[in-house]
């Protein structure tokens, strides 16, 4: 009998936060790879939700001395270097750049693959804008995974082609899509809600949303997620005085589930200043797809492309006129809003981890 492969998966963020590394690795294990998942049990906001279908997983936890910058990401990898040296790995399976320096030092030491999952354009993040020096050296780290790596994957379409013509290495595209789950619901127009979640940070337009619910009144707001703007956001709202805004915190993903349907529309506006998030997928646009509710986004190529193929959401500029006459379309024109809600029902079929799920174990055949 073959003996059972094992795949070492290292993370800088919590398992349980992240649904595509949970997702990636059911997969897995339903190949037959024995996965072994390194995280680090830190989150910033919050409670963590554990998920006990992941009970048979797995885990090993790394916890540094620090939690941010250039020492974090240092000890990080000397900690996760020196945990992964003695066991006995097949497959090093880096997530991000931020673990490339240890997963790529095991995999040369032992000889064995490595896989590289971009889950962002990693040396373009707004973190690192206008630092050419720390720029360039995950630069060169990023350059020096994707050679030794034997398969690159990532999360969109067009971040997998900006990627291969900076690196010169072809990056297969696993999208960020949650389970099908479509049980669609009737949403009264009398109570119009918009969602947004995720974290609740710069860039993502949420100042702009919360100042146009002053000229919404008819609407509520919902915001799930915490994030470096959770305070400045909430002075924000009782500054303005509105009633319709409320703060949910952080949910669990079948709670969301269950909101999500009952909403009108979804909020997913980004200002993609960076090219990290100019080629970004996120997964909220796909989960208001599941949810059954069309969703608002910016004109950006992944979500123009989504929205003209399937005709489930709106690209819109990052303004308030705009964003108002398209809420208030949607709730003026039943029949323009109902096409929006049926083509989100039909791209749920369609985009959805039942789908991607197939695709991932065509990458990894070749391995078992």
């Amino acid at each position: 009998m073959e003996q059972q492969k094992t795949i070492a998966i290292a993370i800088t963020g919590h398992f349980y936060t992240d649904q595509r590394m949970q997702r990636i690795s059911s997969v897995l294990k339903e190949m037959n790879f024995h996965v072994l998942l390194v995280y680090r049990p830190f989150v910033k906001y919050g409670n963590i939700v554990k998920n006990t279908e992941l009970k048979d997983m797995d885990l090993l936890a790394i916890k540094p001395l620090f939690t941010s910058g250039i020492l974090f990401y240092l000890w990080f990898n000397v900690l996760l270097f020196f945990k992964l040296l003695f066991k006995k790995i097949d497959i090093f399976y880096a997530v991000d750049s931020d673990t490339l320096a240890a997963m790529l030092c095991l995999s040369m030491l032992k000889g064995k693959p490595l896989v590289y999952d971009a889950h962002e354009y990693f040396t373009e993040v707004p973190e690192l804008q206008g630092k050419s020096i720390k720029k360039w050296i995950w630069h060169r780290l990023t350059l020096a995974g994707v050679k030794r790596s034997k398969l690159c994957i990532t999360v969109s379409n067009s971040l997998a082609k900006a990627l291969e013509l900076r690196y010169n290495k072809p990056f297969s595209v696993i999208r960020n899509v949650p389970f099908y789950h479509q049980e669609p619901k009737v949403v009264p127009f009398h109570s119009p809600t918009i969602i947004y979640q995720g974290a609740l940070n710069k860039g993502r337009e949420l100042e702009l949303l919360i100042e146009v619910m002053k000229e919404l009144p008819q609407f509520k707001l919902l915001l799930v997620g915490e994030g470096d703007l959770s305070a400045t956001l909430r002075e924000l709202a009782q500054k303005l005085k509105l009633t319709n805004v409320e703060f949910k915190g952080i949910l669990s993903p079948n709670e969301l589930k269950i909101i999500s349907a009952k909403c009108f529309v979804g909020y997913n506006l980004l200002d993609a200043q960076s090219l990290s998030y100019y080629y970004s997928l996120s997964n909220k646009y796909f989960d208001y797809v599941q949810a059954g509710i069309p969703s608002i986004s910016s004109h950006l190529p992944e979500y123009e492309f989504l929205n003209t193929e399937y005709g489930c959401g709106i690209c819109i500029m990052n303004t308030k006129e705009a964003l108002v006459e398209t809420l208030l379309r949607c709730y003026s024109d039943e029949f323009y809003y109902n096409k929006l809600k049926e083509n989100a029902l039909f791209a749920a079929e369609k985009l959805n981890w039942n789908q991607e799920s197939v695709r991932l174990k065509e990458l990894f055949e070749p391995f078992n």
